[in-house]
């Protein structure tokens, strides 16, 4: 039998302290030799790349550095870019100076037999791809992983050999009668199975973001006729979500290609509410679903042109005038759901981009935006609630999103003028959203996906100051108190996170996914504690600290467990977390593991891997390289 990772820890043959000491001197040598350089090469080349440079002679550097191009894209950071990392600065977390090309994703939404390769905001790519896809930040699942990774060399490399015993999404897992087109599945549209998936969206979907009107939706369900190609978009996406919650596995696949039919870029030609509604769900739910976040980002963000072209950034005026009640309940109605396709838009968007550290696109401009919060259409309409509680929690969340997308790294004033304002958020929610007693069964959904976020942001907006402190030199710069009191509220809020989603996850698809995915990203906090404690100080091992964010792990992957049989195929959330577990409980053969420059991390206070990779040891050794080229005898 294996021993457990804490067992494993205690047999380890430790380094000496001067030998660590050792590796740091060298790993600081290297870093002021880049900056040094790094410093000249821009004092003599403002404006060309360094591929440009690499390639000239003597001669044409010397001629290229009296005579300056007048234009081109710098590409040589400054020395402040290439501050070392025991340095604190207030440079750009990450580089803005790469090229466009540099960038690039793959995403699929028609292949079921690629769902679990394409993702590389939540780490599913993690394995097998050693690239930088798209713009992440400081606050990214990415930015943790990249943190371990240069503590830890040799995790990545142990994930890909690992990944190679994962089971795959193979095609055999998919049913043939629901994706060959020879074998098309074809319900009618009245059938039961599909009464049944709508059942399904508004008991697990729609108290999260209530833009439908139930009994307007089921009714034109019902007739059967008059349904526009636009409303037939909306009915597959709520078909399509509503097969997920409801534990199938492959029917979501035949809607979806069925919303595809009637989901186009002619339909964004054709401005209409329900296609609007549509694209909320396809970007905002199953796009998430199907391992395609960037794809459900720009999705998004084409919604909220359209919303806006629809005018539902402006509250249209209120009318008093009306023949009868029926009308003006009808127009009631109309009014909110106008708004409450607003929100949820609002709230969706603002919940897919917490992660990612990339400009918020302003989606909420009080000065030119007017839109009223939900209202409740009668007393006991719950639904009004849970939006408006998301909305606030967004306002906030927005504000953090903005400022981490900033090239500054946050001060501990605004961390804790942000902490507060989350936490006086979740005090005052509604008691049928913090009770766990006798509360409505679709509000219980609600209500976990609250707590599972509240947790989420508080996590993200501490994390980053556990990532600062694994970058900077203790012994020059030490941690202030502040910060390290943030840091362990870090370590505190993951533990809570955890402790809540054992205590409160639903054996259900649709809430297993949600909670898998959160319970991940507090899993990051106690590897990284664990990582940063091991790499400072061997002894640390046996501290309370490390302890904790042991049990804590162990927790989750106890929990992940549990959850497996209502996870998705292509989820390596559990795989990951016990991979790097095991790497940062153990060093077998007792070696120096010095933290890694080439392998992760840099680009978070400006240099991007891509330029690092260009600029490896090589450049400031070989006979060739530019140093040698211009000063051949320095």
């Amino acid at each position: 039998m294996d021993a457990s990772p804490v067992q494993a820890v205690s047999t380890i043959k430790l380094p000496s302290r001067a030998a660590i000491d050792n590796g740091l001197d060298v790993r600081q040598r290297a870093e002021e030799t880049i900056r040094r350089q790094a410093g000249v090469l821009q004092l003599l080349f403002p404006n060309s790349s360094l591929d440009d440079l690499v390639v000239k002679d003597r001669s044409e550097l010397v001629l290229l550095s009296q005579n300056p191009p007048a234009d081109g894209v710098l590409i040589v950071p400054s020395p402040a870019v290439f501050e070392p990392l025991g340095e604190r600065h207030d440079g750009p977390e990450e580089s803005d100076r790469e090229d466009s090309e540099d960038r690039h994703w793959d995403e699929p939404a028609q292949n079921p037999t690629r769902i679990a390769i394409s993702d590389d905001i939540n780490a599913i790519g993690l394995a097998g791809d050693r690239h930088r896809r798209s713009y992440l930040g400081i606050c990214s699942v990415s930015a943790v992983l990249r943190a371990l990774f240069r503590l830890f060399p040799g995790a990545k490399d142990r994930i890909a050999e690992e990944s190679k015993l994962w089971p795959g999404v193979q095609q055999g897992d998919i049913q043939p009668s629901l994706w060959t087109p020879a074998l098309a599945f074809n319900p009618a549209p009245d059938s039961l199975r599909e009464l049944r998936y709508i059942g399904f969206y508004f008991e697990h979907i729609h108290a999260i973001t209530p833009f439908l009107h139930e009994e307007s939706f089921r009714a034109t369900f019902a007739a059967g006729d008059g349904q526009t190609p636009a409303w037939l978009g909306l009915c597959n996406m709520v078909l399509t979500v509503g097969s997920i919650a409801s534990g199938s596995d492959t029917a979501h696949i035949h809607y979806y290609n069925q919303a595809r039919s009637y989901i186009d870029l002619d339909s964004l030609g054709s401005g209409n509410l329900e296609t609007l509604q549509a694209l909320c769900l396809l970007g905002g739910y199953y796009l998430h679903y199907r391992n395609s976040p960037n794809m459900a980002y720009a999705i998004l963000g084409a919604a909220q042109r359209l919303a806006i072209a629809l005018g539902l950034h402006r509250e249209s005026p209120v009318r008093n005038d009306h023949q009868d009640s029926e009308m003006g309940e009808r127009y009631a109605i109309r009014s909110e759901t106008r708004r409450r396709t607003w929100w949820s838009l609002y709230c969706l968007d603002t919940w897919a981009s917490m992660t990612l550290g990339r400009p918020t696109c302003g989606r909420w401009d009080s000065s030119t935006m007017n839109t009223l919060l939900p209202t409740a259409l009668h007393p006991d309409d719950h639904f009004a609630t849970s939006l408006r509680a998301s909305t606030e929690f967004c306002h906030i969340s927005n504000r953090l999103q903005h400022r981490f997308a900033q090239s500054t790294r946050i001060t501990v004033h605004e961390a804790h003028s942000l902490d507060h304002d989350l936490q006086e958020w979740y005090s005052s929610l509604h008691p049928v959203f913090k009770n766990t007693v006798d509360a409505p069964p679709r509000v219980t959904v609600a209500r976990e996906f609250l707590r599972n976020r509240y947790y989420n942001v508080r996590l993200i907006l501490s994390r980053c100051f556990l990532l600062y402190m694994a970058y900077e030199d203790p012994r020059k710069h030490p941690p202030s108190p502040e910060e390290e009191q943030i840091a362990c509220a870090c370590r505190s809020i993951a533990a809570e996170a955890i402790d809540a989603i054992a205590l409160h996850w639903v054996p259900n698809r649709t809430q297993v996914w949600n909670s898998a995915w959160y319970l991940f990203q507090a899993c990051m906090v106690p590897l990284l504690s664990i990582a940063m404690a091991v790499s400072s100080s061997p002894g640390a091992v046996d501290s309370d600290q490390v302890m904790s964010s042991y049990s804590s792990l162990n927790k989750a992957l106890e929990i992940f467990a549990e959850m497996k049989p209502w996870m998705r195929a292509s989820d390596r959330a559990p795989n990951i977390v016990a991979v790097l577990l095991h790497v940062v409980s153990q060093r077998a053969d007792g070696s120096i593991q010095t933290p890694s420059v080439t392998d992760g991390g840099l680009h978070l206070f400006g240099l991007p891997d891509e330029l690092l990779t260009e600029m490896d040891w090589s450049m400031f050794t070989n006979d060739d390289n530019i140093f040698q080229t211009l000063f051949p005898l320095t």
